[in-house]
């Protein structure tokens, strides 16, 4: 199993597990983060894999743009994008969608990670406005609930379901689960 040339965006803290999985079963991937400190360690653990570590405040659009580009240029097409997003954060989804459509017209994969913690309709909302060429994988988080008490899903719980989502050939994997929603910690 080979993805070609990935992107990660958010990767380095709870999807630490899956960006070292990723970066294992890849030609060539670059993370990116805003923390320096969290870069360093993942790059230091993952090095033999060839993992780059960028820092990047993917809210600005230019440097977002500007990064996708030299990646691009510097790896050649790329294969999958996974990207865990917040909110706060709108235009960084569709600037990627544009960007690499406008790069190549090789296919490539989406990997969309929805946190928890949001509104149940922001995670069960469908992506849309798919470049023809891509496919979209969303990866809806939720919580483990036992009936009676319920908590977050683990950083190891995290990555495990993205890489689940990653390896299927399903379009939504929920990990954990969204129902019932006012039982969720």
């Amino acid at each position: 199993m080979n993805y070609g040339h990935v992107l990660i965006f958010g990767g380095t803290g709870m999807l630490a597990k899956a960006t070292g999985w990723i970066a294992a079963h890849s030609e060539r991937t670059v993370v990116f983060g805003r923390n320096r400190h969290r870069l360093e360690r993942i790059a230091k653990q993952y090095d033999g894999y060839g993992l780059e570590a960028k820092q990047l405040d993917y809210t600005d659009n230019a440097a977002l743009i500007r990064e996708i580009h030299a990646a691009h240029s510097q790896h050649g097409p790329i294969g999958m994008v996974v990207a865990w997003i917040h909110g706060t954060a709108p235009k960084v989804l569709p600037t990627i969608k544009e960007q690499i459509s406008r790069l190549q017209r090789d296919p490539w994969t989406l990997v969309h990670i929805k946190g928890s913690s949001s509104r149940l309709s922001d995670i069960t909302k469908p992506d849309s406005d798919a470049p023809e060429n891509c496919q979209v994988k969303e990866v809806r988080l939720g919580f483990v609930y036992d009936g009676t008490s319920s908590r977050w899903l683990t950083h190891e719980e995290i990555s495990d379901g993205v890489i689940e989502a990653i390896k299927g050939n399903q379009p939504i994997t929920v990990v954990g689960t969204l129902e019932p929603w006012d039982k969720r910690p």
